[in-house]
């Protein structure tokens, strides 16, 4: 029980020292602090692919560390890969205070030991869809991976079929209640006393400034590459998972052109919405130069897509 005080105030410091700054896709950094034998690698932002050689290199170089996670999630292929490495090393997870960790990011939270989290955390999983090598595996197989995955993790049957059975057209947030009625442990951190009308200190990870322009860009560069999970990695997780929003949905559509969209010009209207203009050539041949009013919001400390509305 020592032990494991020390070792939560010890991350409390951590998470309260180090941030890492914002960049297209997942920031993956690693600190050390001082004398300390524990150290903080940083996840933030929309795990790919790619993420997964990086996240190994840097886990390589490290025999002991917390995995601080701050993602709206992204490419599952991966996130399995990384859990599995965080497994294997021994090290453990932490979605800090009112930080989220939605989907692929949940998954890698799982192979933590142990588990942290903060104050107002928000970790969430959906059913799954597998991006290997750029092509979607429908969600029955992407489920299977993921069922074999928790099972690696020592995970109760209740646990695997709480996370593979949640819809993806929505989200299941975890919280005290359930996690002790599926069995798994998990570490909550006390936020940390101060002052009355003290600002409350940092979390370990950054929260963007509101940027509806940078936000939408990068959900139009998505598309364009037929990207579903870093699309929809965007979106507000209540939408996820439905109708033009689905993973999947969008990479069949966005993949079937014969030109790719192409992304024209942005213009902020108000303070949430963003006019879009661009254009892409349908396999069969239809045009499309499209104009659409994208709704965004500031959620867990990120810009995201609340709605869209497009005349084609």
């Amino acid at each position: 029980m020592i032990r494991m005080r020390a070792f939560q105030c010890l991350l409390t410091v951590l998470l309260l020292q180090f941030s890492v700054q914002k960049s297209i896709g997942a920031d993956i950094a690693k600190h050390s602090s001082g004398n300390s034998q524990v150290d903080t690698i940083v996840i933030e932002g929309v795990i790919s692919l790619e993420d997964q050689a990086n996240f190994a290199s840097v886990a390589t170089a490290s025999n002991n560390a917390v995995v601080v996670l701050n993602s709206q999630g992204g490419a599952t292929l991966a996130a399995l890969e990384m859990g599995k490495a965080i497994r294997i090393k021994g090290f453990a997870t932490a979605v800090p205070e009112n930080a989220l960790c939605a989907s692929a990011c949940a998954l890698m939270w799982l192979a933590g030991s142990p588990r942290f989290a903060g104050e107002g955390a928000q970790i969430g999983f959906h059913a799954s869809y597998i991006d290997r090598n750029g092509k979607l595996l429908e969600s029955g197989v992407g489920n299977a991976l993921v069922g074999a995955y928790l099972n690696q993790l020592g995970l109760s049957q209740k646990a695997v079929a709480f996370v593979t059975s949640a819809p993806p057209q929505g989200m299941e947030w975890l919280d005290a209640s359930k996690a002790r009625s599926i069995g798994v442990d998990i570490v909550w951190m006390e936020q940390r006393s101060r002052p009355q009308n003290q600002p409350s200190p940092g979390t370990g990870v950054s929260n963007d400034p509101y940027d509806p322009i940078s936000a939408v860009t990068r959900f139009y560069r998505a598309l364009s590459a037929a990207d579903g999970n870093a699309a929809a990695a965007l979106v507000v997780p209540e939408k996820r998972g439905v109708g033009p929003f689905n993973e999947v949905n969008i990479a069949k559509f966005f993949g079937n052109m014969r030109e790719p969209l192409r992304l024209i010009s942005l213009r902020q209207i108000d303070s949430d919405h963003v006019l879009v203009e661009y254009q892409y050539v349908h396999a069969r041949g239809k045009v499309c130069s499209g104009k659409s009013q994208v709704t965004t919001t500031y959620a867990f400390g990120k810009t995201l897509i609340q709605g869209i509305k497009a005349n084609c």
